[in-house]
């Protein structure tokens, strides 16, 4: 039997031998492009090598292992069995032969893994198995060989296939050995834009040196868009400090810098940009599906610069069913017409004030229809109840109006608003408070407009209640924690078998604890928080103590205790496992639910832990708390010190009072995020069992469903996702401001990205320079010593990461957010409510921020 074939060999009559790997580079080989020789080992040679009864062995350890820790075991159980010693003479003999022909004694290879299930079109593997690169000598090259077999049972690769109900039973490896390409500048082509799905030009991101710094996205690129039409080419070139490198010393790759000089110049010129396009557009119509192309420059021997492709694998979002890019709605495709009424816009009043701000945070982005249909009664229930709790609205008042049009929250363009007049005038009845200041404090968006009218009559009503906030909500909200905690535990473990009635009342449960917690943390917040945070600032005007000071420091917020674990996580002191138990519900905009939380996906933890080990042990956050508690407390002695005596006996009440009461800020926030964890995880159930009745194509297509249609699918689900997707995706295209009156104009990103200083809200004070790092999805973020993270918004799933951080600037919020929270928690400078640095700052920006001033700068483009 033949173990291996040539690239040139590889065809698709050999698919299942060779794997997606080889097949997609047997393609390129076949339409005559550069592709660096090599070879393939396949998986008949694996299957002959390990043996069903091993395989059956692994399979039973992999099959038996459910929790992080069990699965990182059950990997390491694998990988233990597989070593060059288990490969055949024969076998051996056929490697080394093929390895001779393309290499000397010299040259190196790269070793690759191509699985069975690998770059398929409706899922991609790809990161899921190993790749090894510049590999020397033969008995290097078995070695290695026997680790991409083993890889085929990392954690990822086992928890990858179990979410897409892989079955194991025909799992084998085939192996790629090829040429390496000392590579002038490498990376990825997509002959769609993989953010939004267009068609229209090809997407290609370079970096100096091996194409591995943009795989991995750990060194800073340069982005280029060629027009398919007119050939043009827009590009974004960013300074580049770093590249992937073969390091001489070591025999392996390593991130070493490069000259200011080099850094400056553009990875790849327009016209090979152009040359790439043209590449991936001939593949494409080759394929006829879009094309995720890996590829690599290097100097020949006359030192001219050539073009080699190193792999092709099909695009996996936008290519999928319901996801057709053609189907992609474009701005410039047309104007939006804001009298169009659907799931995601047109029910809110047109004839009000109206913010994103605060509210994107806590329903990031373009909501689905699942999403929006769960927040929005409930952040509805939640704002009514907390006025009429406080005294402020009478008992009809409080009702929800049955035309969205009378609602205090409302869609535009899929993003979740709060209407501002309302929230004033309600904040106009309560005593000592006024409309413009609770909209200044919580939302940083102040309209001309707006205006106080205070309401004598309803400020006597709530007199009594006032109280209410600090006595009633913290003892309803501790006994809610520990119910809603057990709650999440129970349900998320019994939802993984659950019937449909079962997971549909769970669902029900679950949106109902939601709306009980969220109401309760508008209780707190806007009731004991925004009282406290009051007396703080008037305690602090006749002083010179900061506010944003003085309130860091008190311990015991959520996100700390997150910052905390991890960090013992990265020290050993405690298990992955443990940490998912604890902090599992978090997620990356882990509001909107169609997003995947830590305990679905631990990658970004796993990453995360990464940098935090190699962080110094003086930098434990633990001892930094501490340190943040004694400044508080120092800076608490200096304002009573400054104070008039005639405030002092305030002022110590207040700064009790604060202790007390501050750090309360993140348990109710668990519960709202646990209840919503349920939610998602129900949501996720009842899809897996609506594809299995064919009533979806897939089972994430839950989430373009309304809470409503989910009880009861309709029978044109199908039509209905496909539409809606394509809704969410031209939404998603469209920037809003962070206040307007009636309806809002989309914003013009580009006047936003030529200005080089603007301005935010201050939210923690202090000044650094350093060299921006723009994130917008921190499960797959990597930030490096000393830079400062720019974010569109942030959640607590972002506190492991701007720990990291040297300063923090985002787009929205207000000094009560939770990105200025964690920020003063942390100690680091924040801006906040800059409406568009994400747009405006590149990665890779000498920036200065001053979150005394909220004056951002961009020193260096």
């Amino acid at each position: 039997m033949q173990f291996t074939y040539e690239l040139s060999e590889c065809s698709q009559d050999k698919g299942p031998e060779i794997g997606g790997k080889a097949l997609g580079l047997g393609m390129l080989w076949g339409l005559d492009f550069e592709v660096p020789p090599g070879f393939v080992i396949t998986t008949a040679a694996y299957r002959a090598t390990v043996g069903p009864d091993l395989i059956d062995e692994f399979n039973r350890i992999a099959a038996g292992a459910q929790t992080v820790e069990e699965l990182q075991l059950a990997s390491k159980q694998i990988a233990e069995r597989f070593s060059a010693d288990l490969i055949s003479p024969e076998l051996r003999a056929e490697i080394l032969d093929r390895y001779a022909r393309i290499a000397d004694g010299n040259s190196s290879v790269a070793v690759r893994s191509s699985a069975t299930a690998e770059d398929r079109a409706d899922a991609s593997f790809a990161g899921q198995q190993e790749t090894y690169l510049w590999v020397r000598g033969g008995d290097d090259v078995l070695d290695h060989v026997a680790r991409c077999w083993a890889s085929l049972y990392t954690a990822q690769a086992i928890s990858y296939r179990r979410r897409l109900d892989d079955e194991p039973g025909g799992l084998a490896m085939a192996v790629v050995v090829q040429q390496m390409v000392p590579a002038e500048a490498g990376g990825v082509m997509m002959t769609i834009d993989p953010a939004t799905g267009n068609s229209s030009a090809v997407y290609v991101e370079a970096a100096l040196g091996l194409a591995e710094g943009v795989v991995r996205g750990d060194v800073v690129s340069d982005s280029f868009w060629v027009d398919r039409s007119t050939n043009d080419v827009r590009s974004e070139i960013r300074v580049k400090d770093a590249a992937h490198v073969f390091d001489t010393k070591s025999g392996r790759p390593a991130v070493r810098p490069v000259t200011d000089e080099a850094g400056r110049q553009p990875a790849i010129s327009d016209d090979e940009a152009r040359e790439l396009a043209a590449i991936g557009m001939r593949v494409e119509a080759a394929q006829g599906v879009a094309q995720d192309i890996e590829w690599a420059i290097a100097a020949d021997g006359d030192g001219r610069r050539r073009l080699y492709l190193l792999q092709a694998r099909p695009e996996t979002v936008w290519s999928q069913p319901g996801n057709d890019p053609e189907g992609a709605v474009h701005l410039d495709s047309g104007p939006l017409d804001p009298e169009e009424k659907n799931l995601l816009h047109g029910s809110a009043g047109r004839d009000g004030l109206w913010t994103i701000t605060n509210m994107q945070e806590a329903i990031p982005g373009v909501s689905t229809p699942f999403t929006s249909s769960v927040w929005l009664p409930a952040a509805e229930f939640a704002n009514r109840n907390h006025y009429r709790f406080i005294g402020a609205l009478s008992k009809e008042e409080a009702k929800i109006p049955a035309d969205p049009k009378g609602w205090v929250v409302g869609l535009f363009y899929g993003r979740a608003a709060l209407r501002l007049d309302f929230y004033a005038s309600w904040a106009d009845r309560v005593p000592g408070l006024s409309g413009e200041a609770i909209i200044g404090q919580f939302f940083s968006s102040l309209p001309d407009t707006l205006t106080s009218r205070t309401r004598q009559r309803n400020r006597l009503r709530a007199v009594p209640r006032l109280p209410l906030p600090f006595l009633v909500v913290p003892r309803r909200m501790r006994r809610n924690r520990t119910e809603v905690g057990k709650f999440w535990s129970a349900a998320v473990s019994e939802l993984a078998t659950a019937d449909r009635a079962r997971a549909v009342d769970i669902l029900v449960e679950g949106v109902d604890r939601f709306q009980r917690s969220l109401a309760l943390q508008v209780n707190l917040t806007q009731g004991a928080f925004q009282s406290l945070s009051r007396v703080i600032r008037w305690l602090c005007e006749e002083t010179s103590v900061n506010p944003h000071e003085l309130v860091a420091g008190y311990g015991g917020h959520e996100e700390s205790a997150l910052v905390d674990d991890l960090w013992a996580c990265s020290r050993q002191e405690l298990t992955l496992e443990q940490f998912v138990r604890r902090h599992g519900y978090h997620g990356w905009r882990e509001g909107e639910l169609s997003n995947h939380s830590w305990r679905e996906d631990p990658t970004m933890i796993e990453r995360q832990l990464d940098a935090y080990r190699q962080r110094p042990d003086d930098e434990d956050p633990r001892v930094m708390h501490s340190e943040r508690a004694d400044k508080r407390r120092e800076l608490e002695r200096r304002l009573l010190s400054e104070l008039a005596p005639t405030h002092r006996v305030p002022g110590r009440i207040g700064l009790a009072l604060a202790a007390h009461y501050l750090p309360m800020r993140g348990v109710s926030k668990v519960s709202f995020l646990q209840s919503l964890d349920v939610v998602r995880a129900a949501a996720r159930r009842l899809g897996t069992l609506l594809e299995q009745d064919g009533r979806l194509n897939n089972a994430e297509d839950v989430f373009y469903l309304t809470l409503d249609e989910l009880r009861d699918c309709p029978d044109k689900s199908k039509a209905l996702v496909a539409e809606r997707k394509k809704l969410r995706r031209r939404y998603e295209q469209v920037q809003l401001p962070d206040a307007w009156q009636g309806m809002p104009e989309p914003l013009d990103a580009t006047a936003a990205a030529a200005l080089s200083s603007f301005e935010g809200t201050p939210a923690s004070p202090g000044v650094v320079e350093g060299r921006a790092r723009v994130v917008l999805n921190p499960s797959d973020a990597h930030v490096e010593d000393g830079e400062i993270l720019i974010a569109r918004d942030t959640d607590p799933a972002w506190a492991p990461l701007i720990f990291l951080s040297s300063a923090l600037v985002a787009d929205i919020g207000g000094v009560m957010s939770h990105t200025a929270v964690v920020a003063r928690e942390l100690g680091i400078p924040c801006v906040v409510n800059t409406k568009a640095a994400s747009l405006r700052v590149k990665t890779g920006d000498l920036i200065r921020v001053n979150g005394a001033t909220g004056l951002v700068e961009v020193l260096d483009s």
